[in-house]
């Protein structure tokens, strides 16, 4: 695989850099590695909510609840989470 890479300078409050630092040496991983693998996670989690918003804009947490338990009701029996059924 063909990466391109670059090198940017990010300037770090001093504990974000400690904390960076300790988590990598727990996970056994250079720093760099952590820096990237948090920023990749961030991102994903941030476009995963960008998804998530667009596909439920304009619908009612109603029309949501009933959704799933149309698709819970076909799936069988299973353990039924505290709120209510709609």
């Amino acid at each position: 695989m063909n990466e391109h890479r670059t090198t940017i300078l990010v300037r770090l409050p001093r504990d974000l850099k400690y904390r960076l630092q300790e988590e990598a040496k727990e996970q056994g991983v250079s720093l760099n590695q952590m820096i990237n693998y948090s920023l990749s996670r961030e991102i994903a989690q941030l476009e995963a909510q960008r998804y998530f918003d667009q596909r439920l804009e304009g619908k009612s947490k109603e029309k949501i609840k009933q959704k799933f338990w149309t698709v819970m009701d076909k799936v069988g029996d299973r353990p039924v989470p505290e709120w209510d059924k709609p």
